[in-house]
């Protein structure tokens, strides 16, 4: 565990899917947002979301969605760096349980945000045109289709997102995705 993280801790809801679609998916204002990224249209799980890249979660009944809270030390850097050494390891975990599930459900999983780590040291295919070297892996996240998590965070997971302040990490960190799909309920394990 890296030397920051104090604890771990994850939460799971399963709410009504096309619900969750109305009440929290604002997909023009999102992509707006993301045209200001510099990795828009450079990265397969990043907008816009194209062809068997984007995912039609319409089709689905139950949205599982899934909240990681990384409580770290206070005093913590709020540097880019910093902060991907505390967020990648949890994220490459909790990835493994909603792929998995989704294979399991036979839904779709959206996974979290941040960069794809699949291709570690390569530039993204997509910028030069190709398919993803691993569409087996990689999800756009919830965000990345339109969806607010901070309204999802305080709604349903009754947790606000925070953020860096002065150079310095908030106290938690949060990471939020999930799976669509129609499956028992009593199966999802995460």
């Amino acid at each position: 565990m890296n030397n920051y993280v104090e604890r771990i801790t994850h939460y799971l809801k399963v709410i009504d899917a096309p619900d969750y679609w109305r009440r929290y998916r604002d997909a023009v204002y999102f992509e707006r947002l993301c045209r200001q990224c510099p990795n828009y249209g450079r990265r397969w799980a990043c907008p816009p979301i194209t062809g068997c890249y984007r995912p039609d979660l319409s089709q689905y009944s139950k949205a599982a969605l899934m909240m990681i809270r990384i409580d770290i030390t206070p005093g913590t850097p709020g540097d880019a760096d910093t902060l991907r050494g505390i967020i990648e390891p949890v994220r490459a975990v909790y990835e493994r349980e909603l792929l998995h599930a989704e294979k399991n459900l036979g839904g779709t999983a959206c996974l979290f945000t941040g960069m794809c780590p699949h291709c570690p040291g390569l530039e993204c295919a997509r910028i030069s045109g190709e398919p993803c070297r691993h569409p087996e892996l990689v999800r756009p996240s919830l965000e990345a289709l339109g969806f607010n998590l901070e309204a999802t965070a305080i709604d349903i997971f009754d947790t606000p997102m925070l953020w860096c302040d002065n150079g310095l990490a908030p106290r938690y960190l949060t990471l939020i995705g999930g799976i669509f799909h129609n499956g028992d309920t009593d199966k999802i394990q995460l």
